[in-house]
């Protein structure tokens, strides 16, 4: 046994239990700072995302469902042209911003004027490529029905919302949420607002609907630019910069082409093998998804600066666990209600076309979670560095949504695409969370989440196969989604806790 000097004076024994005890206080003031930063993003999540939620009933009407079907293609490909834009350097930003932060706000603000300048440069480029191309992709995937402004507008749309998007990250990054709320919901309104005047006022169709939002795309980020302006360097061309922001970048480009392949993949089966106007009702029965996706696209923002930070600290697999055992049994109670609710939904938000769409709202409610889950899962991924795995993880999860989608839609229609999805995304999370635990270990209670997953994905199959809603389901519903909750506890703080009330303590 190893001898342990004890000083006399007590200072030695002190200091031992200041550093025993540092590493938990510094996990609980992070989940802390998330459980604050989560409120304000969750906040303007609602708002911002909700908008065009609270417009489903009037766009649903405005547009028939080929119509809309058209809109979810065209967003399709712009989305893809998006992929190309950031380039990675969403992610490089978030990185490098932390590791300069010795350098003081001069070195950060050289960092992302680099970033700005970069895509600036390469954003125009691709545009202008990309909208050349719009006679080909016209007649390849519209009938020769639209025009090449639609295009043109649809895929400058994309750029000004990367460009909006980089400012606001700014705001994140400085654990500065209401800015960042501002901003993107200032964008939703003015873009609704826009929407409605253009295609109601103007009569402008499927192009207003993508020039309104474009305009406020524009108007947003030079908002957003503005209010961040002391933080980015432009006296100066920092291309200095960019060979060590590409080598961090490029490796994520074929992952975020593989991740648009993940999200997208079911509209191209859809299209192809049921049709435009089936298209659009299955775009309906995504869009209830956001309900899921704004709890996670709101803990995505808060959990970010925090996992960047967490990983150069010495406490931080302690803080991944329990993130990550709180976040999947919060989730999957979510995806349980969510689908509970469905019918209800699709019956008050959309117009009768569309209402088939709930049969799958609660099974395209786990790609969501699935998406949020990726950032705690593969933690030992970003900490060593390894992004080349990513890509690799992403682009086999991507191969395994077309084979899936290619057997499942031609028989299933939208329901087989939706568990096409949501298949694959859980393949990515679980492959991502082998790796990373070998990478890094942080010790994940995999018989927890498997336990938690295998409850809700058997809720969700009941709730799926028929729009009744009984007592009896009620109950089920309720009682599984309050173990789900339950399970989130940890029993080792409960038990501690309960010896401390035994003994009066």
């Amino acid at each position: 046994m190893p001898v342990v000097a004890v000083h006399d004076d007590g200072v030695a024994p002190e200091r031992a239990f200041l550093k025993r005890h540092a590493g938990a206080h510094d996990s609980m003031s992070r989940l802390r700072q998330l459980g604050k930063d989560s409120l304000v993003y969750g906040v303007g999540a609602i708002l911002a995302k909700g908008i065009g939620l609270f417009l489903l009933p009037l766009y649903t009407r405005i547009f028939p469902p080929a119509d809309y079907g058209v809109i979810e293609m065209l967003t399709v490909m712009a989305t893809f042209l998006s992929a190309l834009l950031v380039m990675g350097m969403d992610s490089a930003q978030s990185f490098y911003f932390f590791a300069e932060k010795d350098g003081g706000r001069a070195a950060q603000a050289r960092l992302v004027g680099a970033i700005l300048q970069w895509r600036l440069s390469w954003g125009v480029a691709i545009v202008i490529v990309a909208t050349a191309m719009a006679p080909l992709l016209n007649r390849l995937f519209f009938d020769a029905a639209l025009e090449w402004r639609h295009f043109a507008v649809a895929f400058a749309g994309a750029l000004a919302i990367q460009l909006m998007s980089q400012s606001v990250e700014i705001f994140r990054l400085l654990y500065r949420p209401w800015p960042y709320v501002l901003v993107t919901l200032g964008q939703a309104l003015l873009a609704a607002a826009l929407v409605l005047a253009l295609v109601l006022g103007l009569h402008q169709g499927i192009f207003g609907y993508f020039l309104g939002t474009t305009i406020a795309s524009v108007v947003a980020a030079a908002g957003g630019w503005f209010l961040v302006r002391h933080h980015v360097d432009l006296s100066a061309w920092h291309s200095g910069w960019w060979p060590r922001l590409l080598r961090f970048g490029v490796p994520l480009v074929p992952a975020g082409i593989a991740m648009y392949a993940m999200s997208t993949c079911d509209r191209w089966f859809v299209q192809h093998y049921q049709g435009a106007a089936a298209l659009g009702v299955y775009a309906v029965g995504a869009k209830f998804g956001l309900i899921m996706a704004l709890g996670i696209e709101t803990f995505r923002k808060a959990w970010w600066p925090i996992a960047m930070d967490a990983m150069h600290s010495a406490d931080g697999p302690e803080t991944f666990r329990s993130i990550s055992r709180l976040f999947m049994g919060v989730g999957v109670a979510a995806v349980v209600y969510l689908a509970f609710l469905a019918p209800w939904l699709v019956e008050w938000f959309a117009a009768p076309e569309f209402h088939a769409a709930w049969e799958i709202v609660g099974t395209l409610a786990w790609p969501s979670l699935f998406y949020g889950f990726y950032l705690v899962a593969s933690a030992g991924i970003w900490k060593c560095e390894k992004t080349r795995y990513s890509m690799l993880l992403m682009s086999a999860a991507a191969l395994l949504n077309g084979i899936l989608n290619w057997a499942l839609v031609p028989r299933l229609g939208g329901i087989g695409a939706a568990v096409a999805t949501a298949v694959a995304y859980f393949a990515l999370v679980l492959a991502s969370l082998l790796v990373s635990e070998r990478l890094w270990k942080v010790g994940f209670p995999l018989t927890l989440f498997a336990l938690q997953i295998s409850a809700g994905v058997a809720m969700v199959a009941l709730l799926s196969m028929s729009a009744a809603r009984t007592i009896a389901v009620a109950l089920l519903t309720h009682v599984v989604a309050a173990a789900l909750l339950l399970s989130t506890l940890d029993r080792g703080h409960w038990t501690a806790w309960l010896r401390r009330r035994a003994s009066g303590v």
